[in-house]
This record gives structure tokens, C-alpha cells and sequence, in this order.
């Protein structure tokens, strides 16, 4: 697998099977990650950076339901079709959108395709633990 130069089919290997799971926002809410891929480990280099950045996967109705972030976050779509919502401003979004999420606005995204939905994430990652961007939380 090469390290720094990736086609398609191989960043869309990344992350193995589809997940769901709760997890725990900033504000202490708690919000489901559905039918979604995240990256299985940071790119090289980057798990000392202060930055967190890769791409995540949702399958068909796969979604990230409504959190926010202590940190920008900018989000580029590279596959298929969904719907991503900032604050009061929702869209279409397909290949080529460029989405950004201001520090505490809510943001959601939903797959409403009938392939997977992908995009590139890229943002703040403070390395304090209460500082978290998105918790996992037991169930």
C-alpha cells in the first residue's frame, strides 16, 4: 500500500467495514454515527500534528447526526450525493462541495445516495482530553 500518493480505490479501502456508534459532542449531547467509514489510523505524520485530518465514508443512509466542534472544521466531498447542514443552511452536496463548520455551529450530514458518500476532513484536534472532537460513549 503506498504511504503518500493514493487512487480511489485505495483511499476508499481505509477504513474497512461500516460502524455505528454514539458519541459525545462539546456541549455534553450525545449523537449517532451511522453507516459510516472514518479513517482506521491518521496518515503518516500526522498523529503528532495538531490537526485532524481524513476521509470518512457513509454508506446509503449512513449519517453523522447534529454535534459541533470547539475548532473549525473544512470538509471536501469526493463520492457520491448527501445533504450537509450547518447551523440554519442546508444542501445537496456531491462531488467537489466544499462545506466549512464553524467553531460551536451545529453540523449534520446524511447520505441520500445510492453509493457510499465521502469527503475529506480536515480541522483543529486539541489534545486535551476534555477537549475532545468526537468521544466514543459505551453502549
Amino acid at each position: 500500500m503506498p504511504k503518500y500518493v493514493f487512487t480511489e480505490d485505495e483511499w476508499m479501502t481505509w477504513s474497512g467495514e461500516y460502524s455505528n456508534h454514539t458519541l459525545k459532542a462539546v456541549d455534553g449531547s450525545t449523537y449517532k454515527y451511522v453507516k459510516g467509514r472514518p479513517m482506521d489510523a491518521p496518515l503518516p505524520g500526522t498523529g503528532d500534528y495538531d490537526r485532524a485530518l481524513g476521509v470518512d465514508t457513509f454508506g446509503p443512509g449512513g449519517e453523522y447526526e447534529a454535534h459541533e466542534h470547539q475548532t473549525p472544521m473544512y470538509y471536501y466531498v469526493i463520492k457520491g450525493r448527501g445533504i450537509m447542514r450547518v447551523g440554519d443552511e442546508e444542501r445537496v452536496v456531491e462531488r467537489g462541495a466544499w462545506i466549512y463548520t464553524p467553531p460551536g455551529l451545529k453540523h449534520y450530514t446524511k447520505n441520500t445516495g445510492d453509493e457510499d458518500l465521502a469527503y475529506i476532513g480536515f480541522g483543529g484536534n486539541p489534545h486535551r482530553d476534555d477537549q475532545g472532537i468526537h468521544e466514543p460513549i459505551a453502549e
